[in-house]
């Protein structure tokens, strides 16, 4: 018993590393209280927040905790990146206070009533420009804390060059390793709020697109949503649904089947970005008691070919992309090459009507190979 208690403890130290790319620095709610004297030269990626966690702590009144809200819960930040940041990386100020000129840092932080975080939407859309009437959904993954998810989802938009609204849905994950049952839970109970947020958004008038890019266990939670959206009556969200991107889905192969046979065909073909050297679903995997995760189903596998056909899908092997180091999990935000590509197809995919469906498509981090990603990640104008 007790080597079974020390292996099991040794397989969740394995994981914290995995789940974070090694055993680094991770950051407080204080990365997130504005900070006033920013250079104006640096880059400012505006976000918006809807999320199932709950408000406030002993420590910090103002931070949205592990704890499950009863209702969704509304923010606005302003997040600044500096002028030497290096595509796919943030960076984080790991010892002594953040400099804007070195680190990103959170510039505004607003809390909004749900009327405000409709009007905020409305007032981009407003605006003009390219992609106003575009929204883009990020659903993190496991094992992510709250501050955490904001840097990433200003990391993912400032280095694909997105320019509609960004809205970062961010569910109560413990940000622990060894909880990855209670993140699971915890994303099952945000999956109502998530279709909620998604029907909220769909109904702004001035919004004509909506796109939700998912990551890990968030995958659980946004192809739930879908599916019992569809139920609902409201799968494609009144017409306003865009691309669907699944990247590294820790999702059971045969209930990925199961939910796509209620979603079905979307307006637009799903995207499936999969890769054989993911050790994060590797060890999914072994947790699930060896049941394939679909983010492990690759080019050369027939389940991939097969499954492109029938639910007319974009199965993209990302398997041969360098992105560097660390437990190749995150290549869709790590790899400069993938990121600029799923940008590219945010931009172009709605006029892109050539755009290849139904495939497995195998890439490499050459650039020239990268241009065989389906056409609705990269754009006709790239090729």
């Amino acid at each position: 018993m007790l080597r079974a208690a020390r292996f099991r403890l040794a397989a969740w130290i394995a994981a914290a590393c995995i789940g974070l790319g090694g055993c680094a620095y991770r950051p407080g709610s204080e990365v997130l209280i504005p900070i006033a004297d920013v250079p104006a030269s640096t880059s400012k990626v505006d976000l918006l927040v809807a999320t199932t966690r709950e408000r406030g702590s002993k420590q910090d009144p103002d931070a949205f905790t592990a704890e499950r809200a009863k209702q969704l819960n509304f923010a606005a930040l302003t997040v600044s990146v500096p002028p030497q940041h290096t595509k796919g990386e943030i960076e984080w100020p790991t010892t002594g206070p953040a400099d804007p000129k070195l680190h990103f840092v959170t510039t505004k932080r607003d809390f909004l009533s749900s009327d405000d975080f409709i009007s905020r939407i409305r007032a981009r859309a407003k605006k003009g420009g390219p992609e106003a009437g575009d929204v883009l959904i990020f659903v993190h993954g496991y094992n992510t804390l709250y501050e955490e998810a904001v840097y990433w989802m200003a990391q993912i938009v400032h280095d694909s060059g997105f320019q509609g609204t960004a809205i970062l849905f961010a569910w109560p994950s413990r940000g622990e390793a060894p909880l990855y049952l209670a993140d699971r839970e915890a994303s099952t109970y945000s999956r109502d709020y998530f279709e909620q947020a998604v029907l909220k958004i769909s109904k702004v008038p001035e919004v004509k697109e909506i796109n939700i890019l998912a990551h890990s266990m968030g995958n659980w939670l946004a192809v739930e949503s879908l599916r019992q959206a569809k139920m609902n009556g409201h799968g494609d969200f009144g017409g306003k649904l865009g691309d669907v991107i699944l990247a590294s889905p820790d999702l059971d192969a045969t209930v990925f089947r199961t939910q796509l046979d209620v979603i079905g065909r979307l307006p637009r073909p799903m995207t499936v970005l999969v890769s054989g050297d993911d050790k994060a679903l590797a060890l999914s995997t072994w947790l699930a008691g060896d049941v394939d995760r679909a983010g492990r189903i690759t080019a050369d596998d027939a389940r991939a070919v097969a499954a492109a056909e029938k639910y007319n899908l974009r199965v993209v092997d990302l398997t041969s992309v360098d992105d560097g180091k660390g437990n190749h999990h995150s290549k869709y935000s790590k790899s400069a090459a993938v990121i600029d590509a799923i940008g590219k197809g945010l931009k172009n995919n709605a006029a892109n009507s050539q755009a290849q469906v139904g495939v497995v498509t195998a890439v490499t981090n050459n650039g020239e190979s990268l241009l065989k990603v389906p056409g609705g990640i990269v754009s006709s104008a790239a090729e």
